[in-house]
C-alpha cells in the first residue's frame, strides 16, 4: 500500500489499455449496421403481398364491340369478376387478322392483369397462313382455359333451290361457279369451310367475302349468297322462321337444338376442325395466377343457369377445362389447321 506524504502531488492515473482496438470496434459497428439493414430488408420481403387480383384485369378481344364473340367475352367477364373480386375490363383491338390484339397481349407485363380471348383462327390457323407474324402463339402465350366450343352449322338460303347439303353439292356440280358462298374475309372460318368442302366434294362454288359477319347472314337470307358457315346461335331464329335452312352440323354430334340435321361426318365429309374460344395469358405469368383465372372462368361457363340462359341460346358449348388439357387441344388444333391449309391451298390477306 502506497503512503502519501502530506503535500505530495497525487500520482497520475494511467488509463488501462482498451480491451477492444479501434479497428475492431469499427468492424463490429459495420457488421451491426449490415445486420440491421439485412433484417430490415427481410422484414420488407416478409410483408404479405396483396392477394391477386388487387385491381382490375384487362381482357383484350380481337373483335369489335357489338359482335357475338365480343358479347361472349363481356358476359363471361362480368360473371367471372364476381369470383375474382375485381372488374374485368374488355379492351377491343380489332383488325389485321387478330395481329393487333395478340401483339398487345404478348407484350404486356406477365402479371395476370392482362389476358386475351383467343380463337382457333388466331391461335391455330394464323401460324399456318402467315409466314411472318408479330407474335408466336406457342412461345408468347400460356393457355389458361377453353371457354367454349362453337356449335357450327352450314346454312343455305330459304330462297335457294336446295334444302340439304347433298342437294347443294349436286347444284354446284351441275352449274360450276354459279353458287355463292358468303364469308367475312379471306381465311375466316366460313372461307376455310368452303375450301375444305369444295376439295372433298370436287365442286366449284364462288367465294364472296363481306366486310364482317354482320353482313353474311343477311346476304344468305336475301339469296345474294346461297350458303355459308356460322355459329348456330347467330341464326337459329331465322332457321326456325324458314328464312334459312340448316344443311349440316360441323360438330362431332348432332345439335340438340336441331336433332334432324345430319353432321358432316354422317354425310361422308371430314369436318376438318372445330371452332373454339379460350383465354390466354402472356408467357411468364405465374402459375398460381393462371390457376386462379382458370378456376374463376371455368366455374363461370359451367354454371348451369349461365349455360342454359346464355351459352346454349348463343350456340356455345361450355368446356372449362384445365390449363394442361386446353394446351393439348390447342397443340392438336394447330396440327389440324396446318394440314387443312396445306390441303386446300388457301391464302390469307390482312383485313
Amino acid at each position: 500500500m502506497m503512503v502519501m506524504k502530506p503535500g505530495s502531488p497525487a500520482p497520475t492515473r494511467l488509463k488501462p489499455p482498451s480491451a477492444t482496438p479501434a479497428g475492431v470496434r469499427r468492424r463490429r459497428s459495420a457488421i451491426g449496421l449490415a445486420w440491421i439493414l439485412g433484417a430490415a430488408a427481410l422484414a420488407c420481403h416478409a410483408q404479405p403481398q396483396p392477394a391477386y387480383p388487387s385491381h382490375p384485369v384487362r381482357l383484350i378481344v380481337q373483335y369489335p364491340a357489338g359482335g357475338a364473340l365480343d358479347g361472349l367475352a363481356r358476359s363471361v367477364a362480368e360473371r367471372a369478376s364476381t369470383l375474382l373480386g375485381q372488374p374485368l375490363l374488355v379492351d377491343n383491338r380489332p383488325g389485321a387478322s387478330g395481329f393487333i390484339a395478340f401483339e398487345a397481349c404478348a407484350k404486356a407485363v406477365p402479371d395476370g392483369y392482362t389476358i386475351c380471348q383467343g380463337t382457333g383462327e388466331a391461335m391455330s390457323f394464323n401460324p399456318a397462313l402467315f409466314p411472318k407474324m408479330p407474335y408466336d402463339p406457342a412461345r408468347d402465350f400460356l393457355p389458361v382455359v377453353q371457354l367454349v366450343q362453337i356449335q357450327g352449322i352450314i346454312i343455305g338460303s330459304g330462297l335457294a333451290p336446295f334444302s340439304t347439303l347433298p342437294e347443294l353439292i349436286a347444284a354446284a356440280r351441275a352449274r360450276p361457279g354459279a353458287l355463292n358462298w358468303a364469308s367475312f374475309g379471306a381465311a375466316s372460318n366460313p372461307h376455310i369451310f368452303l375450301e375444305w368442302i369444295k376439295r372433298q366434294a370436287g365442286v366449284d362454288i364462288a367465294h364472296i367475302p363481306y366486310k364482317g359477319s354482320a353482313q353474311t347472314t343477311p346476304a344468305v337470307i336475301s339469296n345474294e349468297a346461297q350458303a355459308t358457315y356460322t355459329a348456330l346461335g347467330f341464326v337459329l331464329p331465322q332457321i326456325r322462321a324458314g328464312r334459312l335452312r340448316a344443311l349440316a352440323a360441323t360438330t362431332p354430334k348432332r345439335l340438340t337444338q336441331l336433332p334432324d340435321v345430319p353432321t358432316l361426318a354422317e354425310l361422308g365429309l371430314d369436318p376438318g376442325f372445330l371452332s373454339w374460344v379460350g383465354l390466354f395469358a402472356p408467357t411468364g405469368t405465374p402459375r398460381p395466377i393462371v390457376d386462379r383465372l382458370n378456376a374463376a372462368f371455368a366455374a363461370t361457363v359451367k354454371d348451369a343457369a349461365f349455360r342454359d340462359r346464355y351459352l346454349a341460346v348463343q350456340g356455345f358449348e361450355p368446356v372449362g377445362d384445365s390449363p394442361e388439357s386446353f394446351a393439348a387441344m390447342v397443340a392438336a388444333d394447330r396440327e389440324v389447321a396446318r394440314k387443312v391449309v396445306q390441303a386446300t391451298g388457301i391464302r390469307a390477306d390482312l383485313q
